[in-house]
């Protein structure tokens, strides 16, 4: 079964987008997490997309389909133990979708994000005495960046990771990250056509006052 991430994934054949993930994480390990995919600034080519039903030869999902998936993610992640609060919304007038949970352990964050978009059990999050580590994993299509008439979409097209945390922020090991003044969010952005060349940058360390 395809997994929502590679269905919405699709329309970057088409269009510039933007992805953020927010993460709001707890000193017991508990947190909310939540996914946007934006395709707002590109609504019309997402549309024709649709439209047309195929882009460079791939596929391009029906609104049936993607509602589909996100229907059967929201039933796969409340059978998740530790995890409530699952929501999905789409917005078709500007292709605008989001996911959204509550986590009571890192584990459960985990497998839900493997119920989104992975076929093995990756170990996304982890944290450890203070140390918190992301290990991006996002499937996107790596064949856009073999032509070059798309790299002005993708170098506009963005992942940015949000972490909120309740401690303050020691350190980050990622260079490009940016820490608030209360020193207890760090944003990171990077854009997808450097990113489709080199996934670890959007990997990062973080570590928290004790």
């Amino acid at each position: 079964m395809k997994k929502i991430l590679v269905v919405l994934s699709c329309f970057l054949f088409s269009s510039c987008f933007h992805i953020t993930e927010k993460v709001k994480h707890n000193s017991n390990n508990s947190g909310d997490y939540q996914l946007v995919i934006d395709f707002s600034e590109s609504w019309l080519k997402v549309k024709s997309a649709m439209y047309l039903e195929e882009v460079d030869g791939v596929s391009i999902p029906s609104e049936e389909e993607i509602k589909q998936k996100l229907s059967q993610f929201k039933n796969n992640a409340q059978k998740i133990k530790d995890l409530s609060d699952v929501k999905t919304s789409y917005d078709f007038k500007n292709y605008v979708f989001k996911v959204s949970f509550k986590y009571a352990t890192v584990e459960a964050l985990n497998k839900a994000l493997n119920t989104m978009n992975s076929k093995e059990k990756f170990i996304h999050f982890s944290i450890d005495n203070q140390i918190f580590k992301r290990n991006a994993s996002f499937p996107l299509p790596k064949n856009l960046v073999k032509n070059d008439d798309k790299k002005e979409d993708l170098l506009n097209a963005t992942i940015t990771s949000v972490y909120t945390f309740e401690k303050p922020v020691l350190k980050v090991e990622n260079n490009e990250s940016k820490v608030s003044k209360t020193k207890k969010t760090v944003f990171l952005k990077q854009n997808i056509w450097n990113t489709l060349k080199n996934t670890n940058l959007l990997n990062n360390t973080i570590t928290l006052y004790p």
